[in-house]
């Protein structure tokens, strides 16, 4: 007998980061999300790491940083997003979905305040979208609703 399983979403995503003030910083501070506390680690995670939230509502923990100096993260431009193929690697991308078109403007202002490049809103089927690279070389993607 086949059952659904109960999925209820992501719980967090585990990545990692050469520098985690830089990446709080951006995520913190660029972007406005919510930054949990670092922890130092020991243990079974021996080096500092922290969660960062998108947002008040996100049911999920988000994103888990986790601190290695000598990580070593594939990086692409946004000309190169633009014109070719995505990322090489397995992590392709991190999407975070805004409410509609008029949301959009936050982030983007955001960006451009603190000199980081995005692409122009772009539309995939029901989607519109803007990439943007951060301090790590992870692609990001803001996405919404184009209805």
């Amino acid at each position: 007998m086949d059952r659904t399983v109960p999925w209820e979403g992501f719980h967090h995503i585990a990545l990692v980061t050469p520098d985690l003030d830089t990446t709080i910083h951006f995520y913190g501070n660029v972007l406005g999300m919510q930054v949990g506390e670092v922890r130092a680690g020991g243990g079974v995670l021996p080096q500092r790491h922290c969660f960062i939230r998108p947002g008040e509502e996100a049911a999920t923990w988000g994103l888990h940083f986790f601190e290695n100096p000598s990580a070593q993260i594939p990086r692409v431009t946004l000309e190169e997003l633009q014109h070719g193929p995505f990322v090489p690697g397995a992590l392709q991308h991190i999407a975070f979905a805004l409410p509609d078109a008029e949301a959009a403007g936050a982030p983007r202002a955001r960006l451009e305040r603190h000199g980081v490049q995005a692409t122009p809103t772009g539309s995939i089927g029901p989607i519109q979208n803007m990439l943007f690279i951060d301090p790590n070389g992870i692609v990001l993607e803001a996405t919404w609703s184009r209805l």
